[in-house]
């Protein structure tokens, strides 16, 4: 079985994960990016262009083996993530890997990496919306998180049975006292200010 995730974003961020570990071909991803043609008057920084949401658009609709994605352990968003250099460096635009066209919308779907240990999504976290974090309820496996951003249903992180670490140093919940709870069951809580 193969999935595609319906957040662009998160989508990106397991085919990196996948990318780094071998799984998913070099080779195979720079065809893709490449497939979109050659580079128009609109390319280039600071504005993307058009190849860029062409090739996220082909990108997004590469299924991923649900196994694979299933042992992931974990998953990040850094602005350096070799996904991000190889669609840069194959349409040669240079945003350092920090273009709004990598953010993480949505995490719908995240239960397929079940086997997800360290979820950090400093990377792209700076969002004009709030960050809904429902779909990480009850996450089985789920021990470090790094929040960023405006985060909406905070309540759930309650719900998640192995949670060590918990950073919100730049993020903001929609639910102030789930931090303090959470330390209060043993959870290390990095955090600077609160909404």
């Amino acid at each position: 079985m193969s999935l595609v995730f319906a957040d662009r974003g998160l989508h990106l961020g397991v085919l990196n994960a996948l990318l780094t570990s071998g799984v998913v071909a070099e080779a195979d991803l720079i065809a893709i990016v490449e497939s979109t043609g050659p580079d128009g008057p609109d390319d280039g920084y600071p504005g993307p262009g058009p190849r860029l949401a062409a090739s996220l658009g082909l990108l997004h609709a590469v299924a991923v083996p649900a196994a694979e994605v299933a042992a992931i352990t974990h998953l990040y968003f850094d602005g350096g993530n070799e996904i991000y250099m190889l669609i840069e460096q194959t349409l040669d635009i240079d945003t350092g890997g920090e273009t709004d066209d990598y953010q993480v919308l949505s995490l719908d779907g995240i239960q397929a990496l079940s086997g997800l240990q360290w979820l950090d999504l400093d990377g792209h976290g700076y969002r004009s919306t709030g960050l809904d974090l429902t779909p990480l309820t009850g996450h089985p496996s789920l021990s470090r998180l790094c929040l960023t951003g405006f985060c909406t249903q905070a309540a759930v992180l309650d719900s998640l049975p192995r949670l060590e670490n918990l950073d919100v140093h730049y993020a903001s919940l929609d639910d102030p006292e789930v931090p303090d709870r959470l330390a209060a069951r043993g959870v290390t809580v990095r955090h600077s200010w609160r909404r």
